[in-house]
């Protein structure tokens, strides 16, 4: 055999699980992730700061799995590049980053990895995500992006899987459940902006990706499950400040300057519905979509309360 005829190594992938004050769901997601049939997978969990912390227990239950233990909650972009830098430290090819409220087909990580092989212009992949429970139900597949007003609309979902096929993809956002990232991107790109502390920090990577020419795409045969909300709530004071006040920040990030003039009803439309969604009465939300407006004038980044921009990790 010539050199040239041995065969290629497997692509190193390091699945990084997030975690916060759970056991259960994590448990779950990590034998997901560890009854992978991909061979050269290794496993990072980030405890986010839990009090008491639960790494520990979990570490030892599943001896394969590298602990990165945080003594303070980063907010997820903090813990997400946390583990995302152990990743890249441990020399992998590709990352797949995810949620402890998802759990994985066992082929899923093999059919990510082969997409990707196969694409190299691909920055960032997903598996198709499925609500919990039977018939199947498709969560998500593809999303479209209105810059301009810095919102993402999903399409092809609440229709039941085994109803039609699913082939690849591409997506202009892709939500960061179990989002499947070429190491070289990541480098290219850097990490997630931690000035975002939690929310909206997705659509800032993925219009990041973008822009430097990467392609987001949707794996339709590999699945994932995905239970949603269950760390921060779908309706809550915390999550109400940070969709506002993080919105506001990718707005003038990445929208045109004169876009308030040319679509401020759109944009007063939609955060009317976003008070709808939580209620009218509900004046907790009410008090932290106004606080959120207020510290975005104020340039408060991060988790609340800080005011020094924060370095996108990975960038001079």
């Amino acid at each position: 055999m010539t050199h040239s005829d041995e065969p290629k190594a497997m692509p190193r992938v390091v699945a990084v699980v997030l975690t916060w004050n759970d056991t259960e769901l994590t448990t779950a997601c990590l034998r997901s992730v560890l009854a992978s049939d991909y061979p050269d997978l290794r496993v990072v969990l980030v405890d986010n700061g839990s009090t008491p912390p639960r790494g520990p227990s979990l570490a030892a239950a599943f001896s394969e799995v590298d602990l990165v233990q945080l003594d303070v909650n980063q907010g997820f972009s903090g813990g997400a590049n946390r583990g995302l830098e152990r990743a890249l430290e441990m020399g992998a090819d590709y990352v797949h980053l995810i949620g402890n409220d998802a759990t994985l087909a066992p082929d899923a990580i093999r059919r990510l990895v082969e997409t990707c092989e196969g694409r190299p212009d691909v920055g960032a992949a997903s598996p198709l995500l499925l609500d919990p429970g039977e018939p199947r139900i498709v969560q998500f597949y593809r999303a479209t992006l209105d810059r301009e007003v810095a919102i993402h609309m999903h399409h092809d979902v609440g229709i039941p899987y085994e109803s039609r096929d699913w082939p690849l993809t591409e997506s202009e956002f892709i939500p960061m459940v179990a989002l499947f990232f070429r190491a070289e991107a990541l480098r290219n790109v850097g990490l997630l902006d931690e000035s975002f502390g939690t929310c909206w920090e997705d659509y800032d990577l993925c219009l990041r990706f973008h822009e430097a020419g990467w392609k987001y795409v949707t794996v339709g045969d590999a699945t994932a499950t995905h239970i949603g909300s269950y760390t921060t709530g779908r309706v809550s004071p915390y999550i109400t400040y940070y969709t506002v006040r993080n919105r506001l920040i990718c707005l003038q990030r990445y929208s045109p300057p004169d876009v308030w003039k040319r679509r401020w009803l759109d944009l007063l439309r939609s955060f009317r519905l976003q008070v709808r969604n939580y209620g009218w009465t509900n004046w907790r939300c009410h008090w932290a979509l106004l606080r959120g407006f207020f510290d975005f004038a104020r340039k408060v980044k991060g988790e609340r309360g800080q005011r020094e921009p924060a370095k996108i990790p990975g960038q001079a």
